[in-house]
């Protein structure tokens, strides 16, 4: 029956192309989550016999599912063929569409549904747009400010969304008569004049499957001084290593004279000016927790931190006073430091059930995981979940599936994995439990029996 599918489906993949097959509609744009599952929707002709449906994607040569349907009301015979979609196609309603589950980026393009009739030797096609989007995350805000040519101060905020899913669309509140939005929705000007007092703004973004919003972003009523650093600042996120060292970049607008860079955090306070022939030097900060271990490198009023301590993870902010014209400029960072991951542990339990299956729970854990720390299993399928943010996996195991599960865990720096068998788990759950206290017993007398031989 395979081999006979196989061979009908690279026939019609040779004989489908201008004037062969009736295209049914217009191609129907299909939305789904990244991860999730998703259905191109299929109705049957009405009135008419049908004998197969085949369903193709235009990035896998040939096709990738074949329904058959038996005579007199008999189940449909369901065959996929070993491609990437192996283990995540099924068939639903009446109609037989066709579900596709744990989404993958690779898995957007364009699909077809080929159904072919009793009566007839040119199949109706139906065309999909499958586009695949991600949940966006919360987004991140950054703000700047500058005095303007009338004095006022011009606060500028950033919302940057991380998403690769495409089209992301942007908007701010509140908005009234001395607010400007630009970039596409993503950069939000704000006009302060003396007297006005703090505000409140939020970005939103949206994609076709998800929203989000940021954490309420409070505009000081003015340009001057370095303000607040709050925890909520993200600015631009630098990734240093434990013991290592790490580079806050700044950069200075070009042929601008500047009076002093100062840095802040929670902890530091670090002053940079202009030393012999234009040269900065570090005028304070080395007290405290960073002692001895602020630098600036060879160009720039850059901000160099070493060794690191994992302490050092937090908001950073650069407030640049230049001479001419009398401007601020702040520009946020985000430091995250962390440690390489040793090997994981994995835990193990089974349980046989009455039909032959066994029961495994398998959990990864680290001695020390720090933050942003994620957890993927491998081999995954059908016969798999994953549980408590990915540390968990729940086997229905049966012999032929794969013998050994591996956990890996990653953080941005680094990337450890461990692996344990499953069979010698789901052999010795094969005992039933009130005689596995006997067999213990047994093998015992056994072993000391032979002993004393």
């Amino acid at each position: 029956m395979g081999h006979s599918l196989l061979w009908f489906s690279l026939l019609l993949g040779l004989l489908t192309g201008p004037g062969v097959s009736r295209v049914d509609s217009a191609p129907v744009v299909v939305t789904g989550t990244l991860g999730g599952s998703v259905t191109l929707p299929l109705m049957l002709p009405v009135g008419q016999h049908v004998e197969s449906i085949f369903w193709m994607c235009r990035s896998v040569p040939g096709t990738i599912a074949t329904v058959t349907l038996e005579e007199a009301g008999g189940p449909d015979i369901f065959y996929q063929a070993e491609t990437r979609y192996w283990d995540r196609l099924s068939v639903v309603g009446p109609g037989r569409s066709l579900q596709i589950s744990h989404l993958s980026w690779e898995d957007a393009g364009p699909y077809q549904a080929h159904i072919n009739l009793r009566n007839s030797h040119i199949p109706h096609t139906w065309e999909y747009s499958l586009n695949v989007y991600e949940q966006l995350a919360r987004p991140r805000v950054t703000m700047s400010c500058r005095i303007s040519g009338n004095g006022h101060c011009l606060v500028i905020l950033t919302c940057v969304a991380e998403s690769r899913g495409g089209t992301v669309t942007y908007s701010w509140t509140p908005l009234g008569p001395r607010t400007v939005v630009s970039h596409g929705g993503s950069v939000l000007s704000v006009s302060l004049r003396p007297g006005d007092g703090a505000l409140n703004f939020t970005c939103m973004v949206k994609n076709p499957v998800s929203n989000s919003s940021s954490l309420p972003v409070l505009v000081p009523p003015s340009c001057t001084g370095p303000g607040i650093l709050g925890e909520d600042t993200m600015g631009e996120i630098v990734i240093g290593t434990l013991g290592k060292s790490a580079t806050l970049p700044l950069e200075v607008p070009v042929g601008q004279e500047v009076e002093k860079v100062t840095w802040s955090s929670p902890g530091l306070v670090a002053t940079l000016q202009p030393g012999r022939a234009g040269k900065p030097i570090l005028v304070d900060g080395t007290q405290g927790p960073y002692s001895r271990r602020l630098s600036v490198p060879q160009h720039g009023y850059s901000l160099q931190i070493s060794p690191l301590r994992l302490q050092d993870s937090g908001p950073f902010r650069a407030w640049i006073t230049l001479h001419n014209p009398p401007i601020n400029i702040t520009k946020d960072f985000t430091l995250r430091v962390y440690e390489h991951l040793q090997e994981p542990s994995i835990t193990a339990s089974s349980q046989i059930m009455e039909d032959g299956t066994c029961l495994v729970t398998l959990a990864c854990s680290l001695d020390q995981a720090g933050e942003d720390v994620q957890y993927s299993w491998d081999p995954r399928g059908r016969r798999t979940v994953v549980s408590h943010g990915g540390s968990t996996l729940n086997i229905s195991w049966r012999s032929g599936v794969s013998d050994s599960y591996r956990c890996t865990v990653e953080n941005p720096i680094s990337q450890s994995s461990g692996s344990i068998p499953i069979r010698p788990l789901c052999s010795a759950s094969y005992l039933p439990r009130s005689w596995r206290k006997e067999f213990l017993l047994f093998l015992v007398l056994v072993a000391l029996q032979i002993e004393q031989i």
